[in-house]
């Protein structure tokens, strides 16, 4: 396939004159204008040419292209038969309503974590569980980039023993198992390595980001790539330097990322960019979301970017005090989905994304901190569990649980309200279809006898969800049943997170009652409404807990109804 002398131009970001100037020196005659057509190895040839001695400038500004009105930019359009590609573009600074992107509620869930991580640092236990998070990051980013693939079962494996290559099977990875657990211990290597920037007094620079390139990939000896014909290959990595050729995406679109010969000076614009972000104090979950897609759209590595980016988002939690940014390979679809809405501008899906893993690591350290006391510690863990759960419930009993449990209340009384009203209208709708069609709304306050009922659904969600609904902490809940062909319940229970009393939850979820062949009443499958509930901490305000409530309680009847709808074949 030929290559043009503009295409080169264009995908080194300089003028083609210069271009045309360098093959002329190199004796390059058919290179005479920008439309002119060279052999496959002549045009890779004269670019590798161009690029070293554009690296060689000190000065390579006057040779660049330059921005320019839209009829010049016209007139330097590449003739038709070129294919067209998206304008790279230098990274922008957060937008200038950035404070709009702001999570409230994140920052007092992680409050509360942190007045009951302060209680646990102590404990063996507490390491215990960032070590397994550690190591279930050093996994599924691997698996994000498809750099291997790992059963669940045996993700779960390395996640409690370690990573051990006697712990995989062949059946087990795509890849020989010794491959893989190399791969994986260079990718705990660099999150270990965050813990400890962190710790230190060093600041985030260009030389720590190639220094995090060549620990993660210590063990990575080629990428995949697609060259000018348009074949598979697998060239050499080089470790911890920036790209010495143009790559791109490789969908649809053919999306260019930053040319070589900008890496160096967007780079440190990145950097540069960040220390502002901090010295503004900027939300660790707008910082993280700012940096991880900046970053992307520079791609400074010829391979790994994804793996520093997501290293980049989690120091900045991690100095913030966060958890590290797990993104599982279940979250890939949302991820790269957000990623798109920020190349398009929009950095909220990401922002809200990330802010949604750090709220989800919030609420199973809530819960799995205390299954991991149950398992690991003896006697002295024991009753040091023991004498921190009276100190707590002295010292936070009424000050925590009066605020919360009177926010829940409130929440409950708007449910079981608002369910009322949505019965009537179901009733309405269906009551000529069938002369036993018909919806009610029932429901227990904390202080009912009926309260503790519905444990099994609780129960099931709950573990769906991975976290422990606390019921000793709080318990009520209302419901919509929908009695048609089949009874359909649609249920809301407002419980604690966890062993602790700071944080309480409200779950939605669906299922359908049947009857057994000798007439025994069960309950088919439990089907969440949510990926995660709606959580409110002690230390929120009560009126912005209602207004954010209020909208996901319409959103959630609205799925139970689709529900139910669906169950009715419609």
């Amino acid at each position: 396939m030929p290559i043009r002398v503009y295409d080169i131009a264009v995908k080194l970001g300089v003028q083609s004159k210069f271009v045309i100037e360098r093959a002329k020196e190199l004796g390059i005659a058919s290179a005479r204008v920008p439309s002119s057509s060279l052999d496959r190895i002549t045009g890779e040839y004269l670019q590798e040419k161009v690029s070293e001695w554009l690296k060689a400038q000190s000065d390579p500004t006057p040779y660049l292209l330059q921005p320019q009105g839209a009829e010049a930019q016209q007139k330097q359009q590449p003739p038709p038969t070129t294919l067209a590609v998206d304008g790279w573009r230098p990274i922008e600074d957060l937008p200038p309503d950035w404070q709009s992107l702001v999570n409230s509620s994140l920052f007092e869930q992680v409050k509360a974590w942190s007045e009951q991580a302060a209680q646990m640092k102590e404990r063996e236990s507490y390491n215990t569980f960032l070590v397994r998070l550690r190591r279930q990051w050093s996994i599924e980013t691997g698996i994000l980039e498809r750099l291997y693939s790992i059963t669940d079962g045996a993700t779960k494996t390395l996640i409690e023993q370690g990573f051990d290559a006697a712990l995989l099977s062949h059946e087990d990875t795509d890849k020989p198992p010794e491959e893989v657990i190399a791969v994986i211990k260079d990718q705990q290597e660099a999150i270990e390595g965050l813990y400890q920037f962190v710790s230190g007094t060093r600041k985030l620079g260009t030389s720590y980001v190639r220094e995090l390139h060549a620990t993660l990939t210590a063990h990575q000896q080629t990428y995949d790539a697609i060259d000018t014909l348009g074949r598979s290959v697998q060239p050499a990595l080089v470790r911890g330097e920036w790209k010495s050729m143009p790559n791109s995406l490789g969908r649809a679109g053919g999306v260019e990322f930053c040319p070589p010969i900008h890496v160096a000076s967007e780079m440190d614009r990145l950097v540069s960019l960040h220390e502002e972000h901090e010295a503004k104090s900027v939300p660790p979950d707008i910082q993280a979301a700012w940096l991880h897609h900046r970053f992307t759209q520079i791609h400074p590595f010829s391979d790994g970017n994804g793996r520093v980016a997501r290293c980049l988002a989690t120091l900045v939690f991690l100095k913030a005090n966060w958890f590290p940014l797990l993104i599982t390979r279940t979250d890939r679809e949302a991820y790269i989905a957000a990623l798109r809405a920020a190349d398009a501008g929009n950095l909220k899906p990401l922002v809200d994304l990330f802010g949604s893993f750090e709220s989800k690591a919030i609420r199973q350290a809530f819960s799995l901190s205390e299954e991991t006391i149950q398992g690991t510690v003896a006697l002295r863990g024991v009753l040091d569990a023991a004498k921190a759960k009276f100190r707590q419930l002295r010292e936070e009993q009424e000050a925590l649980r009066k605020q919360v449990v009177t926010t829940a209340d409130t929440l409950h009384d708007m449910t079981v309200k608002r369910l009322e009203e949505v019965a009537t209208e179901v009733t309405t709708t269906i009551k000529g279809e069938g002369k036993s069609f018909r919806a009610r709304s029932s429901g227990a306050t904390r202080k009912d006898a009926e309260a503790g009922y519905h444990t099994i659904q609780i129960v099931k969600f709950a573990k769906a969800l991975h976290y422990f609904a606390n019921r000793e902490a709080y318990q009520a809940w209302a419901r919509l049943t929908i009695n048609t062909k089949t009874q359909t319940e649609i249920l809301f229970s407002f419980h604690g997170v966890g062993k602790s009393t700071g944080m309480l939850a409200c779950a939605a979820m669906a299922y359908n009652r049947a009857q057994s062949p000798d007439g025994e009443a069960f309950i088919e499958d439990v089907f969440p409404l949510v990926n995660e509930p709606f959580q409110f901490a002690y230390s929120e305000d009560p009126t912005e807990v209602s207004r954010r409530f209020r909208r996901w309680l319409e959103d959630r009847i609205l799925d139970g109804l689709n529900f139910w709808k669906k169950n009715l074949g419609l």
